[in-house]
């Protein structure tokens, strides 16, 4: 009875671990890594601007007493902003383009005809001139002209990609990983179920430090809080396991929260192949728990496996017991 229980525990644990990185992919809205970092350098009186780091919007606020137009790609007005609010023009193909005019279709040509859009004095938008560089360039400038109270000026700064980083340390660190679980199953069968928990607590770890640091950060979603709070959940039901069952399934518990470890890595696996992270931990930080997460996961969950096939080659009904008897 007591060795059903350890395997029922195990097996719970093991399940409900592995399976919450694979829901809260559908929680996430927000971007974890990016290549570009841009920032606002141009900027005319009456105007305040910023660069969303997250995906390149651009936000524009005009300041009282004072009147922006945003010219369009092909030189057209798009774009007002005044003490009455936001307005987009009809005939602008920019405004159409931007997804301001969803509601209303395009006139095409002709004066401006401006509609309402929102009475705030501020717009957030995406300019297709602030959408990355051509390829093999890695600095350049980008440019939104306007009309501030009726003189023409810019809006501008510089724009760079940063470089991806280098795979080697991942690889590094996840070849010796491999090669002490592969020394330990050779030769040291006896230390598997201690590893297999040193690893678990690993994973645990680093996929808590990579939950929080994306939680934390200025560009998170609500998505992206649900699922770091899933994630640390379940981190402390393995833990309980660890911290108070008997030896098998501390160990079952250890391989359950490698698996969970390698789920979190993996949905952030954008940290590691883009410039830019976006989490609260600095980006040297924010990868090495990343990377942590799924070297120490996906070896604590295969010794988690060893583990659960050697208990239940050693597990025996009590009826067979019986019959032996």
């Amino acid at each position: 009875m007591r060795r059903r229980l350890v395997l029922a525990l195990g097996l719970a644990a093991l399940t409900a671990l592995g399976s919450p990185a694979a829901a809260g992919a559908h929680l996430r809205s927000g971007r974890i890594a990016v290549d570009y970092r841009a920032d606002v350098s141009q900027l005319p009186a009456g105007v305040e601007a910023r660069v969303y780091r997250s995906d390149l919007a651009l936000r524009l606020t005009v300041a009282p007493g004072h009147q922006v137009v945003v010219l369009g790609y092909a030189g057209e007005p798009a774009i007002r902003l005044d003490v009455a609010g936001v307005a987009a023009n009809e005939a602008s193909p920019t405004a159409a383009g931007a997804g301001l005019l969803k509601r209303t279709p395009r006139r095409k040509g002709g004066a401006p005809r401006w509609r309402l859009i929102s009475s705030s004095h501020t717009i957030v938008w995406h300019d297709a001139r602030l959408r990355g560089l051509p390829s093999g360039v890695t600095h350049g400038r980008w440019i939104v002209p306007l009309l501030v109270d009726g003189r023409r000026a810019r809006l501008g700064g510089e724009l760079q990609r940063v470089p991806t980083p280098s795979p080697w340390p991942l690889l590094a660190l996840g070849a010796v990983v491999a090669a002490a679980v592969a020394i330990l199953l050779a030769f040291r069968r006896q230390l598997v179920r201690t590893a297999t928990v040193l690893l678990g607590c690993a994973a645990a770890a680093a996929s808590i430090a990579t939950a929080v640091g994306f939680a934390l950060a200025s560009t998170a979603s609500e998505g992206a809080w649900v699922e770091g709070a899933n994630e640390l959940v379940f981190v402390l039901v393995g833990l309980a396991f660890v911290a108070r069952g008997s030896r098998d399934t501390r160990a079952l518990a250890g391989g359950a929260l490698g698996l969970l470890g390698l789920a979190v890595g993996l949905s952030k696996l954008p940290a590691l192949l883009h410039g830019i992270v976006l989490s609260a931990l600095p980006a040297v930080a924010a990868r090495a728990s990343v990377g942590l997460a799924i070297c120490a996961g996906a070896a604590g969950a295969a010794l988690g496996l060893v583990v659960f096939f050697d208990v239940l080659e050693h597990y025996e009904e009590p009826a067979d017991l019986q019959a032996r008897l």
